[in-house]
Order: C-alpha cells, then sequence, then structure tokens
C-alpha cells in the first residue's frame, strides 16, 4: 500500500493507494496525522488510487476529519470512486465533511 505525501505550502494531498481496510487503519492513521502535523490550512485526501474502501477502513478518515477542525485545517477527501463514495455515504462521513467548519 504506497502512499504518497505532496507538499506544497498551504495545501497537502495525501494520495492513497490500494485497499483501505483493517489492515490499512494504523498505516493510515499514521500517514493521515502527519499530514496534519504539519498544519496544512487544507488537507486533501485523493482517492484516487484506492481500489476498495470497506466500513473498517474509514476510521483514519473520521478521525482525519475530526483533527483538522480542531486545529482550523478544511479537509476534502477527493476523487473517490462509486464504491468508496457509497461506503463513505452510508456512513455519513460525506455529511460529517460537509458540516466542518474549521472556525468552530
Amino acid at each position: 500500500m504506497l502512499r504518497r505525501l505532496h507538499l506544497r505550502r498551504e495545501l497537502i494531498v495525501v494520495r492513497l493507494k490500494g485497499d483501505l481496510d483493517a489492515s490499512s487503519v494504523p498505516r493510515t492513521n499514521r500517514i493521515l496525522r502527519a499530514a496534519l502535523g504539519r498544519g496544512p490550512k487544507v488537507l486533501e485526501v485523493d482517492l484516487s488510487l484506492v481500489t476498495r474502501l470497506t466500513a473498517e477502513g474509514t476510521p483514519p478518515l473520521f478521525l482525519a476529519a475530526h483533527g483538522a477542525r480542531g486545529q482550523g485545517t478544511s479537509i476534502a477527501v477527493t476523487h473517490a470512486d462509486e464504491q468508496a463514495r457509497a461506503v463513505m455515504q452510508r456512513l455519513g462521513l460525506e455529511r460529517y465533511l460537509s458540516d466542518q467548519d474549521p472556525g468552530r
């Protein structure tokens, strides 16, 4: 599971790859925490290379969204395929992300 971090001045893009399931949770957590630790204004989580997202693989996305809110960072999950969007919608992640207000 290769993951790449692309740094820009105010934006960090984390491109996840492969299956996001229970076995990927520890590594995905570490990567997203490290990205947030750099204090970006915007964190983009790019799912274009994700082959499968399971419900068990979503906790790092929820935790990243929660952490981003706490530090005033906007977060966006982008390029999710139909299967990943369906999982995120079923679990409420899409709504959680759209309700985000970093100023809170």
